[in-house]
Formats: C-alpha cells, sequence, structure tokens
C-alpha cells in the first residue's frame, strides 16, 4: 500500500510534464461531486474521464481528444453489413478507434460515444502502476447514446447493466454527464441487455 501511495504521489507531480513524455496530456482534475486533486479548468480540447483512485474512490483524468490508443472495431458503417445504418446514425462512420481527425461538436452523441470509447479502454500504463483502475469490462462495442425527451441522456451498453458494480456506474453516468455537458449535472439513465438501472445524476451517484 505504502508504494501504491508513492506512486500515484509521482503520477500526480508528473502529470503537468505528461504530454512530453508520451502520455496524452493525462491530468487528475477536480469535477462533479468525486473527491479528486485539483487541476482546473478543462477544455473543450480535452475529455474527462471517470476512473477509480486507489482506494476505490471516483478519479477524474482529463485527456487530450486524439486519443489514438481506443480498440478499433471489426467493422465499421462504412464497411456495409448487417446493421450498417443503425451504425451510421450513432457512429457517424467513425469506429471506437475515431481514427478521423475531425472531432465532433461538443456535446454531441458521436462527440460522447468517443468519450466512452476512451473510457472502456481504461487508464494508461503510468495511470494503472499509480492505482487508478476501472471496474468496467471491455468492450469492442460502441455505447450508444441518446437524448431522453424528459432531459437527460440514456447510455445503450452492449454489455450487462444491472451486473456493473457501483464504481463501474459512477464512471460511466459522470463520464458521460461531463462529456454533454460541462457542469455534469444532467440525469443518465444506463441499459443494457439485461435491463435498465434508475436515471441518476454523477453527483448522487458517487455519494
Amino acid at each position: 500500500m505504502r508504494r501504491r501511495t508513492a506512486l500515484f504521489a509521482a503520477l500526480l507531480a508528473a502529470l503537468p510534464l505528461a504530454a512530453g513524455c508520451g502520455i496524452q496530456g493525462s491530468d487528475v482534475v477536480e469535477a462533479g461531486g468525486a473527491p479528486t486533486v485539483v487541476v482546473q479548468p478543462v477544455p473543450e480540447s480535452r475529455m474527462l474521464l471517470y476512473f477509480l483512485g486507489p482506494h476505490g474512490e471516483p478519479m477524474p483524468v482529463s485527456r487530450d481528444t486524439d486519443i489514438t490508443f481506443v480498440p478499433v472495431p471489426e467493422r465499421t458503417a462504412s464497411e456495409g453489413g448487417p446493421g450498417a445504418d443503425d451504425a451510421s446514425a450513432s457512429s457517424e462512420g467513425v469506429g471506437l478507434g475515431f481514427e478521423s481527425d475531425d472531432d465532433p461538436p461538443h456535446g454531441s452523441a458521436p462527440a460522447t460515444m468517443k468519450v466512452l470509447a476512451a473510457l472502456l479502454a481504461g487508464p494508461g500504463g503510468a495511470e494503472f502502476q499509480a492505482g487508478i483502475t476501472t471496474e468496467l469490462p471491455q468492450s469492442r462495442e460502441l455505447i450508444r447514446v441518446e437524448s431522453e425527451l424528459a432531459g437527460g441522456i440514456r447510455l445503450r451498453t452492449p454489455f450487462a447493466a444491472r451486473e456493473l458494480s457501483r464504481g463501474a456506474v459512477v464512471q460511466l453516468v459522470c463520464t458521460a454527464a461531463h462529456a454533454v455537458d460541462r457542469s455534469g449535472t444532467l440525469p443518465v439513465t444506463v441499459e443494457g441487455p439485461d435491463g435498465v438501472l434508475p436515471a441518476t445524476t454523477c453527483e448522487a451517484a458517487a455519494r
């Protein structure tokens, strides 16, 4: 535990220099209802990903939007085949790797899907060594993002929603809420093949 705490402290000290060391501008930030270390503000050129800290606490990490290490699916909408029309409507031809240089507008469904794809890819090497983890399952499929008529957003996950741990739900809800609105206050509903979870906000989920 002492070694992991020391590694975590070392990571925080190194974060301002991360961009020069091959880590894509990763910073631990203060946002929403989660207890964090302060790095403000988070500009629109960066995404906010919620991982878990050494003791299981929500840990927001900001990264440059040009993430290159997220997995690419076997098929995208541009390749055609079954479900191509649905994929085109949700991802606009951009696969899970988001190899296009054109960033979708902040807060749009494609932009939020891009952020969630980076979240599913998990923490980077230095972050993982410092004790930053994830409880989300890996997936080669996109999490679909839909607007709710009553306000808020709905996440349709390719994996079971009811089997997610509390920490995993916090990661999804807080990351999606801040991707859509910088205030992070919108309610988020998580729905999977096994059912739907009650709508919640980032602050409520992180309590």
